[in-house]
Order: structure tokens, then C-alpha cells, then sequence
């Protein structure tokens, strides 16, 4: 399943493609000051489990022919199995415009972007995608330069989500969305803020009065996001309780059977997390007609 800042990406991108044309022209060289942007048909795939993420064609404002068309694809992970997809939709799109084609990966992960690069092969057809990352974004962090564009800003915050300027990149989208009349933008800011890593949100929850969320998906987004963060801190300390119980139990049974514990054994026994190492001990210890034999490997 598609994860929410893949999808955030997506969208934004499929109803602001301009936001690409900077990156674009690095990539392809200059473009038309007239460019324009049209949904293409290469979204879909002729085999229904394909799907590109976004299919682009560029025209001139005069004219209704597409000069190149772009399959764009977001990756925020590695996926071996993509680089097969990716040679069918580049092929279905150059087959039916018959216009030079790209396929363009949009990524905010490094690694990814030296490993979407390619080439990939396929016999005697090889591909290299153009690869967009975090760097072709620069962050946001002017509040009035995230008012002339609070998408431009939004786009920033989601790749750069997880890096310490994600803060900052915040508070200019905060400040521009309070000084917008447009409801549209109450979204990106709760869609970042369902993005952003937990320590940038702890950050935020620190520096800002006003971070939460400001629409109702945000509000239940985020009740569910500290519901699973208690339910995960409960579950961690209830394996640390239990850790430190039987970790307690072995030493009482050892002392019990007139074993002595020198520093070091008993730094091994109070130092080690592993469940079904301790079980494995406190067995023993039960039995044992020594140390050695409780924690022999």
C-alpha cells in the first residue's frame, strides 16, 4: 500500500506540475517559456496490476500536440521489481505519442536516487531514469517566500520531512497559511504534519503554540498516530518488565541454590534484554550443578 507522503507527492504534483519545470529544465535543458502541462492516458497501464504514478505531456499554450511526455514515478524506498514496470510504461508511452518520452523518479532519499539512476536492461533496450531529489527542492524557510507559493513551501516540507529543517520549513508554512484566506492550504499543513518524523513533531510541539492539526482528517489523523505511539510505549514496557522480572528470578534462584555470583556473571545476567535467553538461563539455574553449566552457550 502506498504510503501517505507517496500519495501526498502524487497529488500535488498532478495538480501543480509546474512546480517540476525548475528541476526540469536541469534535466532536459531549456523549455518553452509557453510550456503547459496535460494529464497523459499513460497513468494506466494496457495490464490492470500496473499503474505509473503520473503520466505528463508538454505542449506550447498554441498548440495541442505534446512535444515529450513523462511517466513520474515516486519512490521513497528501493524496490528491484519497479525498474520491469518502469521499462513498460516508458514503452507504452513512447509507442502511443510517438514523441520523445522520459521516465522521471521523484525521490527525498539518497540512496534511492543513486540506485533509480539505472542503468537497467532489459536485452538490448536499456534505461536511465531522470531522477529528482530533495537537493531540486530547496526548503522553505522565509515565511514570505512560502506566500508566494505555499505549494512550492508544502512540496519542500514533504521531502524534506524528516530532516531537521522540516522545522523550520513549519514555521513559514504556518505563518504564510495564517496570513492565506484559501481553506485549501489547512490541508497541506495537517498532511505534513502526518509526515513529519516523530522528532520533528516533538520539536514543533516544543517551539510552537499553535502546531496542531487544523482540520478534522488532521485532528483524527493525528489522535491515531498518539494512540499507537502509547500502545507501542506500553507494549515496550511491558517487555521491559518482563525482562527485568525474570532477570530478577534467576538471580534469586542462583543465591537460593548457594551459588556465588561474581560481578562479572552478575553484570551478564542484569545487562542481558533477550527474552528467550533469560528463560533458557532461569531453566537451567533450576537444574544446573554449577554456573558454567547455566550459561554455557
Amino acid at each position: 500500500m502506498a504510503s501517505l507522503l507517496h500519495e501526498a507527492l502524487v497529488e500535488l504534483l498532478a495538480e501543480h506540475p509546474e512546480l517540476l519545470i525548475p528541476a526540469l529544465q536541469e534535466q532536459l535543458g531549456d523549455l518553452p517559456v509557453d510550456l503547459q502541462f496535460q494529464r497523459g492516458e499513460s497513468a494506466q497501464s494496457k495490464i490492470p496490476p500496473l499503474r505509473a504514478d503520473l503520466g505528463l505531456e508538454l505542449c506550447r499554450r498554441s498548440e495541442s500536440k505534446p512535444f515529450a511526455a513523462i511517466t513520474l514515478e515516486v519512490q521513497l524506498s528501493k524496490d528491484e521489481n519497479k525498474p520491469f514496470s518502469w521499462l513498460l510504461y516508458h514503452a507504452g508511452q513512447h509507442y502511443r505519442l510517438r514523441i520523445p518520452s522520459y521516465l522521471l523518479v521523484i525521490t527525498n532519499d539518497p540512496n534511492v536516487a543513486a540506485w533509480a539512476a539505472g542503468p537497467f536492461s532489459s536485452g538490448m533496450v536499456t534505461m536511465r531514469p531522470l531522477v529528482i531529489n530533495a537537493a531540486h527542492f530547496p526548503p522553505i524557510t522565509d515565511p514570505e517566500e512560502a506566500k508566494r507559493s505555499l505549494e512550492r513551501a508544502f512540496l519542500a516540507g514533504l521531502v524534506h520531512a524528516n530532516e531537521p529543517v522540516a522545522v523550520d520549513i513549519c514555521h513559514a508554512l504556518a505563518a504564510a497559511l495564517d496570513a492565506s484566506p484559501d481553506d485549501t492550504g489547512l490541508y497541506y499543513w495537517d498532511t505534513l504534519l502526518a509526515v513529519l518524523g516523530d522528532a520533528i513533531r516533538r520539536t514543533l510541539d516544543m517551539q510552537m503554540k499553535d502546531w496542531k492539526p487544523r482540520s478534522d482528517w488532521g485532528k483524527r489523523f493525528l489522535a491515531d498516530v498518539k494512540r499507537e505511539a502509547i500502545d507501542e510505549g506500553l507494549a515496550e514496557g511491558l517487555a521491559a518488565g518482563e525482562t527485568k522480572g525474570r532477570v530478577a528470578s534467576i538471580l534469586d534462584l542462583l543465591e537460593a541454590r548457594g551459588f556465588t555470583l561474581d560481578p562479572m556473571l552478575r553484570q551478564r545476567i542484569t545487562a542481558c534484554t533477550d527474552l528467550a535467553v533469560l528463560e533458557q538461563w532461569l531453566r537451567r539455574a533450576a537444574t544446573a550443578r554449577s554456573t558454567g553449566e547455566v550459561f554455557a552457550a
